[in-house]
């Protein structure tokens, strides 16, 4: 139904604890998107129980195509209202990282997520960690 055009771009995906870790190599089109929300929609399903957060780490042209970048916008928004709290970035592979902030950022913004940029995975997983645990609190 989505594959007007093949998908561009990888996603995978690894659940551990409450964080959902997701590692790709970009650029992503809206195919993509779809195909890696097929993937997710279940461990999603899962997650949304509790607070939940996000890891990306991308690579390679870190920019998702117009139309793709505004339906994941659409996407955030929608499991913000399934208990996801946050999502620690990381572009430092990416080709310009400076751009990945910006545009990634841009996203974000849109779909009015809590987020930041990391160079240390552990640092990354230690701040969303802190926002898990802030938001259980509460």
């Amino acid at each position: 139904m989505h594959n007007k055009f093949e998908a561009h771009g990888t996603l995978d995906l690894v659940v551990t604890d409450q964080i959902l870790r997701l590692e790709g190599t970009g650029p992503w089109n809206l195919e993509s998107l779809y195909q890696s929300g097929d993937q997710a929609n279940p461990i999603i399903d899962q997650l949304a129980s509790k607070p939940w957060g996000v890891i990306l780490i991308l690579h390679g042209e870190c920019i998702y195509v117009h139309a793709a970048g505004k339906r994941l916008s659409e996407i955030v928004r929608a499991e913000k209202k399934r208990n996801r709290i946050a999502t620690a970035v990381l572009v430092n592979d990416c080709d310009s990282p400076n751009f990945a902030k910006s545009h990634i950022g841009e996203i974000y913004q849109n779909a009015g997520e809590h987020f930041a940029f990391f160079d240390d995975i552990e640092l990354a997983e230690r701040w969303l960690k802190q926002q898990l645990k802030d938001a259980s609190q509460n």
